[in-house]
């Protein structure tokens, strides 16, 4: 696999093409040229925020985990549950955005957790929860184009990390099988790749998983 530092490298050189790139075909669109400058903005951000922190790796990396300081427990959860290396980790769309769910849940679940404590204690604290899930959904419901390009950055940023851990493994064996011929007298089982299925990207059921070449 490649180690952090190509990751992050991965994803901020991505997020430089990626960025442009939307600008000019939004920009191109008569009906989008308007937001074109925004929306290129919010991929850069969502992009960057998804591969860095949100990173596909978050199901075993101890070293992302130390990105978020002390707020690194809202993710033994997720650890504990999502498979080392699976479809709900890496996948390509489905994973990234539950990501983002289930930090948002976490984030409820600590204010329920903050206000339940000040009752206890007679404190007099609002309805952070409500508060928030209310402001989520209004800016859901005002801002719906936004949302979803927040929403394609992010599966972009982590689409990137998933598909440099395919290509390291099982796409870096099909290429050796295919382009290198095998030595005379080497056995084929030599030659053979170990597994070059990228069925995990895409199939939650399947037990393939991206593996150290």
């Amino acid at each position: 696999m490649p180690n952090r530092a190509v990751h992050d490298f991965l994803t901020v050189a991505s997020s430089v093409v990626i960025t442009p790139v939307t600008y000019s075909i939004l920009s191109s669109i008569p009906e989008a040229s308007e937001w074109a400058t925004i929306a290129a903005a919010l991929v850069f951000v969502s992009h960057n925020v998804s591969g860095i922190l949100f990173s596909p790796d978050l199901d075993m990396d101890t070293h992302i985990h130390k990105r978020w300081g002390i707020f690194y427990v809202l993710w033994v959860p997720y650890q504990m549950v999502i498979p080392h290396r699976h479809f709900w980790s890496h996948g390509l769309v489905l994973p990234p955005l539950l990501r983002l769910g289930y930090f948002f849940w976490m984030c409820l679940l600590v204010l329920y957790v903050v206000e339940t404590i000040a009752a206890y204690f007679g404190l007099a604290v609002p309805n952070l929860q409500q508060s928030v899930t209310r402001l989520v959904l209004a800016f859901v419901g005002a801002h719906p184009v936004e949302c979803v390009t927040i929403a394609t950055g992010f599966v972009s940023g982590a689409a990137v990390h998933s598909i440099a851990d395919w290509l390291v493994s099982g796409g870096a064996k099909l290429m050796r099988l295919v382009f290198v011929p095998p030595r005379r007298g080497t056995p084929k089982s030599a030659t053979t790749p170990v597994s070059v299925s990228s069925r995990w990207l895409f199939d939650p059921f399947s037990s393939d998983s991206p593996r150290h070449v």
